[in-house]
């Protein structure tokens, strides 16, 4: 048995179980949410504003979640990518895995909010936002990969996933009004959900490469056996 074979079972085995359960927690605890806090309109309202109200504590587990998601993410493109840039995206993954458990430590102040009346809890959740590098990060380790496979099987439709979250960051930006200030005319907390939606879909490809990497290295263990 090779080293390589023999690091991928228990990474495979186990961190792609904990990226499975952590985005599916993130993904129906956030639907609880929004039927919870009707009051919160999704066009406009950030999705940190849940931490402000009586269900706050759902959304720090659902920063818990996805900073595990992002965590196990990270662990398996370090052992699934070869070359100096697994590293690079493990660091981005890793610094948005940090981001997350900053956000959900530090409440934000409510969307709306003016740059100079910001409050220290709220920049620093502000902070660990900005830390969010996802998209980036999947992207690298999705070409990384779709390079190592040939560009073939489920390595080609995360690089199709990480395409999707770049561009939704990109919409993202262009979103964002030039003085910061969020009113229901503007449409970036829209686009900031379905930038999380596009993390969830790349969480679950990347979850199934990782899958499949096992059952092909566990083929070929049997046949090196046998």
């Amino acid at each position: 048995m090779n080293n390589h074979t023999t690091m991928t079972g228990p990474v495979f085995g186990g961190k792609s179980a904990v990226l499975v359960a952590s985005t599916g927690a993130a993904l129906l605890l956030l639907i609880a949410l929004h039927f919870l806090r009707p009051d919160v309109d999704p066009t406009w309202v950030f999705l940190s504003d849940y931490m402000l109200g009586s269900w706050g504590w759902l959304m720090r587990f659902t920063f818990v979640a996805m900073a595990l998601a992002l965590g196990s993410s990270a662990v398996i493109l370090a052992v699934l990518l070869r070359g100096w840039g697994r590293w690079i995206v493990s660091g981005l993954l890793g610094l948005a895995a940090f981001g997350m458990v900053i956000g959900g430590v530090f409440p934000p102040d409510p969307t709306g909010t003016p740059v100079e009346a910001l409050t220290g809890t709220g920049t620093l959740h502000i902070i660990g936002a900005s830390l969010d590098f996802t998209p980036i990060a999947a992207l690298i380790g999705s070409i990384t990969l779709a390079r190592q496979s040939g560009g073939r099987g489920a390595a080609l439709w995360l690089l199709v996933a990480s395409l999707f979250t770049v561009f939704v960051m990109v919409a993202f930006i262009i979103s964002m009004p030039p003085d910061h200030v969020f009113g229901p005319e503007t449409h970036s907390a829209l686009i900031g959900r379905l930038q999380w939606l596009s993390y969830f879909i790349w969480f679950v490809g990347l979850a199934f490469v990782a899958y499949r990497g096992r059952r092909e290295n566990r083929a070929q263990q049997w046949g090196n056996e046998a």
